[in-house]
This record gives C-alpha cells, structure tokens and sequence, in this order.
C-alpha cells in the first residue's frame, strides 16, 4: 500500500472515530461501529488502531499538528454554532484590550459572545462529555488538556500581562486571572452543560450571562483610580 493511500485510510478511521464518539461517547463507542462507519473492515482497522483509546489519543495528536490550537475545532466543528476560528490564539488576537474601561467591557464582552456561541452546543458538550470518560486515562486526559484548554488560557494569559505590568488591571497572576476570566464564563451554566439539561442557549441568554461575567471581572480587577 502507497504511503498516500495508508494516510488517507488512517484518516478515514479518524474521523470515523471522531463521529463515533460524539455520537454515542467514548464508552459506548466500540471498534466494530468504527470501522464501519469508515466503511472498511475492522481486521484493517486494528492494522492502523489497536483500541480506541490508541485512537482517541491520535486524534488529539492529529489535531494539535494542525494550526497551534486547531483540536479545538476539529472537534467541535458543527453546523450549530459560529463557524469556527483557525485557533484558539487567534480567537485571542480579536481580543484587544485597550486602556478605556467601556472599550475593555466590549472586547471582553464580544469575545465571551463568542465561547459560549461556539462551545456551549450540544455537540460540543457531548465532545466534553466523551474527553472526561476518557480521561480516566490520565495520559489521554493530560494530552486533551495540555493541548487544549491549557493552551487557550495560557495565550489569553500573555495577553492580559501587558496590562497587568502597565497597572491597568490588578497586580495578579495573568494565568489566574484568564482562568478566572473563563471561569466567570461558564459558571451559570458549565453544570447544567455537561448534565445535559441545558444544552443549548439563546442569543439573549448568551448576552446576560457574558454581561454579568463582564461586569464581575471589571468590578474585580480593572484598576479605578485613574477614572
């Protein structure tokens, strides 16, 4: 077999895989179903994968050579939300942070629009869902978040510590305040998500919740004595 053919064969499984287990999750998900739904036989299959977990772990790997945080789209890609950004670094470049609080609320605010439009959908929570069963293999688990999660946060990170030194924000942490950025993102609705009682959010239930995450973190780190 031709290295061209194998890879495209490889890839085919991949995202047969990937299908799979959005669709019924990671533990439910069985070989046979994969190989399937790739449309070729399963004895090929274990000549590529020898389980799933294999295959899982080179999906992350896969996605993560692609553009520096492009997992994050390839697996959440889904017609039910905005269409997706190249990387997780340039979702990050659209948020810009300049020295007037109004203009800061807005960037913050257009940009949290933006994580809750893409990543609280029903596919994506299912994806969330399936990467924490997984993640009862500690080495699959650290793999998705390093390249994952970990990456977002550590490149909003870099961009509020410009205006942490320059004493615009609080003296912090920047890897702390990003988390906490993030963190004042979900908590109305990360639970409900990943419970699977609220799935999917309106645009106006999108807009008050990113308003009052917005309008806790400027209470809680924009410096005020310059106004």
């Amino acid at each position: 077999m031709s290295r061209s053919k194998s890879e495209s064969v490889r890839n085919a499984f991949l995202s047969a895989a990937r299908d799979v287990f959005l669709e019924v999750g990671f533990e439910q998900s069985t070989m046979d179903q994969i190989a399937s739904r790739s449309g070729s036989a399963k004895s090929t299959l274990y000549r590529y994968f020898d389980s799933k977990e294999s295959l899982f772990s080179a999906l992350i790997i896969k996605a993560s050579q692609g553009n520096d945080n492009e997992i994050i789209n390839f697996l959440y890609c889904t017609g039910d939300g905005p269409q997706p950004i190249s990387s997780s670094e340039s979702a990050v470049d659209s948020l810009l942070f300049p020295n007037h609080e109004e203009n800061c609320k807005d960037a913050l605010t257009k940009f949290g629009h933006y994580i809750l439009s893409s990543f609280h959908t029903p596919r994506a929570l299912a994806a969330r869902r399936m990467m924490i069963t997984a993640s009862a293999n500690p080495d699959l688990g650290q793999l998705f978040y390093e390249q994952g999660p970990n990456k977002a946060i550590q490149h909003l990170g870099l961009y509020f510590k410009p205006f942490i030194e320059r004493g615009y924000l609080y003296e912090a942490d920047p890897h702390v305040v990003a988390c906490h950025y993030f963190g004042l993102l979900e908590s109305e609705i990360n639970e409900a998500g990943l419970y699977n009682v609220i799935i999917q959010l309106s645009e106006q239930q999108i807009t008050d919740i990113v308003s009052r995450a917005v309008e806790v973190f400027i209470r809680a780190y924009v410096y005020k004595s310059s106004d």
